[in-house]
């Protein structure tokens, strides 16, 4: 159901722009009419990403030279246009249909969890990179995609257990972006840490988002600053090791501090955005170094 619901948004988009384009030609020629078509494209397309930053901008005007600023802007509207524009409306073209895990009991697998409104294609990036390194990955979807957040973690159960039984692994490492890590969270404090190695979360409002009220579902009311079903589960310490990322630039996890979870290993990205952190290589050395085989396995922090 997402990945239709974003492809309507795309070809909306695309008609929307070939209408302004279309005018425009009329009114001042055919060159006109290209200009105002691409443009308004690319506008529109990024228009949601563009409004975030403008909201965080405020935060962010004195973490760094301007030139770096706006590079980190650019690189965060970029990854926001892939992911929900190229990579996830097309997520069987990318992610292919969900195959079974090779028989590796010596392997850690690593499962990855998806944000609000996003599917495993979000990860395709770093999916690809995790594989050349030999690590055996499992993207998971979670639905619909407005649900209880209690609920997505019972699905994640059955994940881990379909990737425990496929691969023979005694343990897999947990790696949630956004809401994904507070799926796993939740998961973890409804089933224990057994099987699970370690939990690395990205960009996680583990207190929750001031911004989340602006968000559709109960998985969206669960997730607003310091909310009632946020307050319970942070009264439970996760029963396995957890490595914290937070983005500087986050226009969507708001206060960005929110991203911290007391007790857990931290790293602060103060130019990363609430996307363009899944590319950054601090990330993926430490799922790296987390799901290395045992015999040569390093703590996560």
């Amino acid at each position: 159901m997402l990945n239709q619901l974003l492809r309507i948004v795309l070809v909306a988009t695309l008609v929307v722009a070939a209408i302004l384009g279309h005018f425009a030609r009329e009114a001042w020629g055919f060159p006109a009419g290209v200009l105002v078509l691409f443009v308004s494209i690319a506008v529109l397309q990024t228009s949601v990403a563009l409004a975030a930053l403008a909201l965080s901008a405020g935060d962010f005007l004195t973490q760094a030279p301007l030139t770096r600023r706006i590079a980190a802007s650019a690189m965060e509207v970029f990854a926001f246009w892939r992911i929900f524009i190229q990579l996830m409306p097309f997520e069987n073209f990318w992610m292919g249909k969900a195959q079974t895990l090779p028989y590796a009991p010596d392997n850690i697998p690593v499962v990855l969890i998806p944000g609000y409104c996003c599917n495993r294609a979000m990860w395709f990036d770093l999916a690809r990179d995790l594989g050349a390194s030999g690590r055996l990955v499992a993207a998971v979807n979670l639905a619909p995609p407005f649900a209880d957040i209690d609920r997505l973690a019972r699905q994640l159960e059955q994940h881990v257990a379909r990737v425990r039984e496929q691969t023979g692994a005694e343990q897999v490492l947990l790696v949630g972006h956004s809401m994904g890590g507070l799926v796993a969270r939740a998961y973890l404090a409804q089933c224990g840490g057994a099987g699970v190695v370690g939990l690395i979360t990205l960009a996680t409002p583990h207190h929750g988002s001031r911004r989340a009220k602006l968000a559709f579902g109960r998985n969206a009311r669960q997730m607003q600053w310091n909310s009632e079903w946020l307050g319970a589960l942070n009264t439970k310490a996760p029963p396995v090791p957890v490595h914290a990322f937070w983005a500087g630039r986050d226009e969507f996890v708001s206060p960005a501090h929110s991203a911290c979870l007391s007790g857990a290993a931290e790293t602060g990205l103060p130019l990363s955005g609430h996307y363009s952190l899944l590319w950054r290589h601090e990330a993926r050395s430490v799922i790296l170094r987390a799901s290395a085989p045992p015999a040569v396995a390093r703590p996560m922090n």
